[in-house]
């Protein structure tokens, strides 16, 4: 069973994200499905043509919000800085 959740606010139209959450089974346990509609295309026929979609489990998306909040706040970590602090 899913449920949904609320739509990630100021994110409209085109830009929609929405978030479901859902049972991953017993190695994942409670998981987060985030959907958007892709533009739509002359050859948009099947489903994963209509959407993008990500799942993540509770560790994945705590991971990836402060990643995100990284970005957000302009401090993100470049892929080139995390090789030399581990190289150090």
């Amino acid at each position: 069973m899913s449920t949904d959740l609320r739509n990630v606010p100021e994110c409209e139209a085109q830009f929609e994200l929405t978030q479901t959450r859902f049972w991953g089974g017993k190695d994942r346990l409670g998981c987060l499905q985030i959907t958007q509609r892709k533009p739509r295309g002359p050859e948009a026929e099947l489903a994963d043509q209509f959407f993008n979609h990500i799942q993540l489990t509770r560790h994945q998306a705590k991971m990836l919000a402060t990643e995100l909040m990284l970005f957000a706040e302009g401090r993100e970590v470049e892929e080139s800085e995390e090789l030399l602090d581990k190289e150090s």
